[in-house]
C-alpha cells in the first residue's frame, strides 16, 4: 500500500501532495499583488522552487503545469518569466488559460505536477 504525504496542510488545501513519486502542487499565487503580471509570475516560480525543494524534486521533474491569467495580454509578460526560469530540454507539458481568480488582484495561478 503507498503512502500519502501532505505538506503545508490547511483548512481548505494542502500546497503539496507527494503520492507514489509524484508531487502535486496547489495553485501557486503570488503573495505581493501590487506587482505586474511578471513580478507575481517571478514570484510564483520562485515558490514552485521552494515547495518542490522541500520534498527533494526541482524544476527538471514537472510533468505538467496548468498556468491561469487573468488577462491574455499579460501573456508575454509571463512567457518572459517562464523562459527565464524553465529548464531548456526539461520543458513540461503546459497549458495556459485565462480564467477569473479568486481576487482580482491576482494576475497568474499555477498547478504543477512533478516526479519524485
Amino acid at each position: 500500500m503507498s503512502s500519502i504525504q501532505r505538506y503545508h496542510v490547511g483548512p481548505r488545501l494542502c500546497e503539496t501532495v507527494v503520492h507514489n513519486n509524484t508531487v502535486y502542487l496547489a495553485g501557486q499565487i503570488a503573495e505581493d499583488l501590487d506587482k505586474d503580471a511578471l513580478g507575481q509570475t517571478v514570484e510564483v516560480l520562485a515558490c514552485i522552487d521552494r515547495l518542490l525543494a522541500e520534498v527533494g524534486s526541482d524544476k527538471t521533474k514537472i510533468l505538467q503545469v496548468t498556468i491561469f491569467i487573468t488577462d491574455m495580454a499579460d501573456f508575454d509578460a509571463m512567457n518572459l518569466a517562464w523562459g527565464e526560469w524553465v529548464s531548456q530540454g526539461h520543458t513540461p507539458a503546459r497549458a495556459t488559460v485565462q480564467a477569473k481568480l479568486a481576487d482580482p488582484r491576482y494576475k497568474v495561478e499555477m498547478t504543477v505536477i512533478a516526479a519524485l
